[in-house]
């Protein structure tokens, strides 16, 4: 259980040790590679992979609705029986507004549409805008005002992808292996995956407005995420694509091909982030010491319980500590532990 629950705002703040340093990932180009391209690479050196996911969700401050909040975890493969075959992760976090109708929907429908065009050999890219192209068309069948964000990460072999629509973020953070047995995981470097598609940022206004758009008081016709799916009130009241449904998609390589590394993917609703830092969660992941059993585990280990249970505390965390920093929206986490193990010479 969470050492924050029940905290007053600013209880159980963990100790802070150095800074980590941070950085955003780099924007996927249109023409970037496809999940065969990786499955080729994968058949000259084949790595071992990890992933394990945790999610925990807290409803408004004063239940003022219900959670609105979405998460999805679903994992699939691709490539031939009796031949090297890769299997990839969809892991992510979604921000319903105007009750959780959009949210809920495109949670069961994203992952199976995204891995049905990455088995037939899209881009990363062209799949992301394809599948939210289709969710869309799926909100307008049974959806007038409610609409979503969306912050989907795909994990396949040593490589992380996001796709962001609107203010869920995600934050990858690299980490050291314990040097002493016992010790925790440490933090060396959080890279985000994604960036704010709100109406106040100077990159979303500009575009609005380029497009014949109006951004008042931060907000396109009281609407402040500037890229949803749905919301489609909003949408017939300005031109077209204002509101845009075009992901942005950005990758991170782990390591080189044949090294090992581990990894904490954290993605969150917006009521997280609207309280807590990159360095709140490096702090939180320094304070569960357990996760160190994750990071030291071997290959073919089967994971401690314990370590599980660090993991599922971690996404607890998360939301109670922003709970208890004044966060008054839905929170949602989606903790993933990533680990890379050295090829092995097909």
């Amino acid at each position: 259980m969470s050492r924050f629950v029940g905290g007053r705002r600013g209880s159980g703040t963990p100790s802070r040790k150095e800074s980590v340093p941070e950085a955003e990932a780099d924007l996927v180009s249109v023409v970037s590679c496809g999940l065969p391209d990786i499955l080729e690479e994968c058949k000259r050196k084949v790595p071992k992979v990890r992933v394990l996911v945790a999610h925990y969700s807290a409803k408004n401050w004063g239940g003022r609705h219900e959670n609105e909040d979405r998460f999805m975890d679903h994992q699939d493969v691709i490539g031939s029986h009796g031949e090297p075959r890769l299997g990839f992760h969809t892991v992510g976090v979604l921000d319903g507004h105007d009750t959780e109708s959009a949210s809920d929907t495109v949670s069961r429908l994203l992952p199976a549409s995204l891995g049905k065009r990455l088995k037939a050999g899209q881009s990363i890219h062209d799949a992301y805008v394809e599948t939210m192209a289709e969710m869309e068309e799926s909100l307008k069948k049974v959806h007038a005002s409610a609409g979503t964000c969306v912050n989907s990460c795909l994990i396949a072999g040593r490589h992380v992808w996001c796709a962001n629509l609107g203010d869920c973020r995600s934050a990858l953070i690299l980490l050291e292996e314990p040097a002493v047995a016992g010790a925790g995981a440490k933090a060396s470097r959080l890279t985000w995956m994604s960036r704010d598609h709100k109406a106040s940022m100077p990159y979303e206004r500009k575009r609005i407005l380029d497009l014949g758009g109006t951004v008042t008081d931060g907000r396109v016709e009281g609407l402040e995420p500037s890229r949803t799916l749905g919301d489609f009130d909003v949408k017939l009241s300005t031109k077209s694509g204002v509101i845009s449904i075009i992901p942005e998609v950005r990758q991170f390589e782990l390591c080189s091909n044949g090294d090992r590394r581990h990894a904490v993917l954290v993605c969150g609703t917006d009521g997280v982030w609207d309280v807590l830092s990159g360095q709140d969660i490096c702090d939180l992941i320094h304070a569960r010491k357990d996760l160190g059993k994750l990071a030291v585990a071997k290959e073919d280990e089967v994971v401690s319980k314990a370590g599980l249970q660090a993991l599922r505390d971690l996404a607890e965390d998360v939301v109670q500590y922003a709970v208890a920093k004044g966060s008054r929206d839905d929170c949602t986490c989606v903790a993933t532990m990533i680990s890379v193990f050295p090829h092995h010479e097909s």
